[in-house]
């Protein structure tokens, strides 16, 4: 019986099958410019004899990994979510995989993982942050490898940040304009640069726009960014017995824990409450009654975010950028939008 023999296939043997010198094939596997006629040669060898390049080799030749860090604060999030699909489509597309690291909000994991992408071998890190704070800038800018922070804006490293102000303007607006004059705010902590302060100040300073007074009493903060969150202060705050005829939540997830609250206390949505909420997750549309939100462009940030770190990597560009994502206002059931 014939025995076939295998050869373990290097960058030398495939020069000689596809009759071209090693440095070729190299530039090749780097994408760096082969003519046409050449890269059909080598292609063809590759995909007869199945080669694939030794990936300690690579790292040899090109002093990269092809490999991205990236720190979420949960993955459960649909906004995170979001914006991870985002960036694994550049960052794979470009030939790199991502590792993921969940830091369930909390602040001193984030720290860690950033010290362990830092000391190990990935060529680049996106950091989706929540609470900021001086130890993390100041690790961040130490990095001697390529960064971006999403979520929030700072100046002195590279960031994709959302206007978290703006939506929260327009969730507002969108509350007045339906004859809302007593609108609670089911916020988060002001520690929050993006979430809990630039949305607060959107709330307060559209009221001011619309002379509307602001009332210290109509500010509830949430403990989180969960359900449950929601429904303990918007429980919490029943039991003032405070007049109200809008809400505005933080976030979509708050929002449908109000709304649970409001249902059982036999409040009627919209007819005696309106709500509004930023996010735009999938469940808006389909939760009863359907809630009006504010779209923050998670994704389209993602791809933006991917988009700057591979120029960081690709091209050495280290200068520091921003970019800022665009926000839309959906109206539906919960402020009596007609669908």
């Amino acid at each position: 019986m014939e025995r076939k023999v295998r050869f373990a296939m290097n960058i030398s043997m495939i020069a000689q099958l596809a009759e071209v010198s090693t440095a070729t094939v190299s530039r090749y596997l780097n994408n760096g410019y082969v003519s046409e006629q050449k890269r059909k040669r080598i292609q063809a060898v590759i995909e007869q004899t199945g080669y694939t390049p030794s990936s300690s080799a690579q790292t040899l030749r090109t002093g990269r990994n092809n490999l991205i860090g990236v720190i979420v604060p949960k993955i459960s999030s649909e906004s995170v979510s979001r914006m991870v699909d985002g960036i694994t489509e550049v960052v794979n597309n470009a030939g790199y995989q991502v590792l993921l690291a969940n830091t369930g909000n909390n602040t001193e994991r984030e720290m860690e993982y950033l010290k362990t992408f830092r000391l190990n071998n990935v060529d680049g890190v996106i950091f989706i942050g929540t609470l900021m704070t001086k130890k993390h800038l100041a690790l961040m800018k130490s990095y001697k490898k390529p960064i971006v922070l999403m979520g929030q804006q700072e100046s002195d490293v590279s960031c994709v940040y959302f206007d978290d102000y703006g939506a929260a303007k327009l969730a507002t607006d969108c509350l007045v304009r339906c004859g809302c004059q007593n609108i609670v705010h089911l916020g988060v902590t002001l520690k929050d640069k993006a979430a809990g302060r630039a949305r607060r100040g959107g709330y307060l300073d559209t009221l001011e726009e619309n002379h509307i007074a602001f009332r210290e009493e109509l500010i509830a903060e949430c403990a989180g960014f969960t359900t449950q969150d929601g429904s303990d202060a918007m429980a919490a705050f029943l039991e003032k017995q405070i007049p109200f005829d809008g809400v505005f939540c933080a976030t979509d997830t708050i929002a449908f824990g109000a709304i649970d609250v409001l249902r059982r206390a036999g409040i009627q949505i919209p007819e005696q409450v309106k709500l509004t909420a930023v996010g735009n997750n999938r469940m808006s549309a389909i939760y009863s009654p359907h809630l009006t939100s504010v779209s923050l462009s998670h994704r389209t940030g993602g791809l933006e975010a991917g988009a700057i770190l591979m120029d960081m990597i690709q091209n050495d560009n280290d200068a520091v950028r921003t970019a800022q994502m665009q926000c839309r206002l959906y109206e539906r059931e919960s402020t009596g939008a007609a669908e």
